[in-house]
């Protein structure tokens, strides 16, 4: 039985200034909260038809890195460790269980996802990883810092699968995955083990090797999840 063929899909316009500019924001080019050049600008920088730029705004809209504020214009939009840091986090971060039930959720979710950006992402989309990185590297004394550029890094490697399904069930889980990065930043070595972990899933996923880039993370998460059980072995002893 022979298999059929099929057509190579082109990317519109739109998905490619949308790409791009993805990677403007997640790699800092613009501050949060900044207002983007106007329309006419944009489309006269990107060399597309303001139709065009429209279209790519709204897909960043939807995917919570634009505020599209009519009358007013487009701003740039991601979020912060304290947005998702809602009344109810100390509550449910108190409970043990609640933290390696995120884990399981985190490797189940980030296990697939790094080997999809494997295969999936842009050179773009590399770039803002690569930029992401030297953030976490530059960040290693402010701690809250490393923690928003930890989680950047693997909300860029979501959004490299290219698949809105799963993008938005790892928004769903989120809030927790922010709140448990900024409890496992404090960890001794947590620093320098995270960045040897993410530059490791990195070259994976820039050289496009699915398994190696599925094994990293897991490993990862499996550091991590060792991390916090030694810790919250040490809080038992004290």
């Amino acid at each position: 039985m022979q298999m059929g063929i099929n057509k190579i899909r082109r990317k519109k316009v739109w998905e490619e200034v949308a790409e791009e500019l993805q990677r403007l924001i997640v790699s800092g080019h613009w501050e949060k909260g900044e207002r983007l050049p106007s329309e006419v600008e944009l489309a006269k920088e990107f060399g597309v038809s303001r139709s065009a730029l429209r279209e790519a705004l709204r897909s960043l809209s939807s995917r919570g890195l634009v505020q599209i504020r009519h009358g007013e214009g487009n701003f740039v939009w991601y979020p912060e460790p304290e947005d998702y840091l809602h009344p109810l986090m100390p509550r449910l971060m108190a409970d043990r269980e609640d933290v390696f039930a995120i884990m399981e959720a985190r490797r189940m979710v980030e296990v697939t996802t790094a080997q999809l950006a494997a295969r999936r992402a842009t050179p773009e989309m590399l770039g803002g990883l690569e930029a992401l990185l030297e953030k976490m590297e530059a960040s290693r004394e402010d701690r809250e810092q490393f923690a928003r550029h930890d989680h950047s890094f693997h909300k860029q490697i979501v959004l490299a699968t290219q698949n809105n399904v799963i993008v938005k069930i790892y928004e769903a889980i989120e809030v927790f995955l922010v709140s448990q990065q900024l409890e496992i930043v404090a960890f001794a070595d947590a620093i320098e083990r995270g960045i040897n972990d993410h530059r490791a899933i990195l070259e994976a996923i820039k050289a496009g090797d699915e398994e190696l880039a599925a094994e990293a993370m897991r490993t990862h998460m499996e550091r991590t999840y060792k991390a916090i059980l030694e810790n919250r072995r040490k809080e038992e002893l004290h």
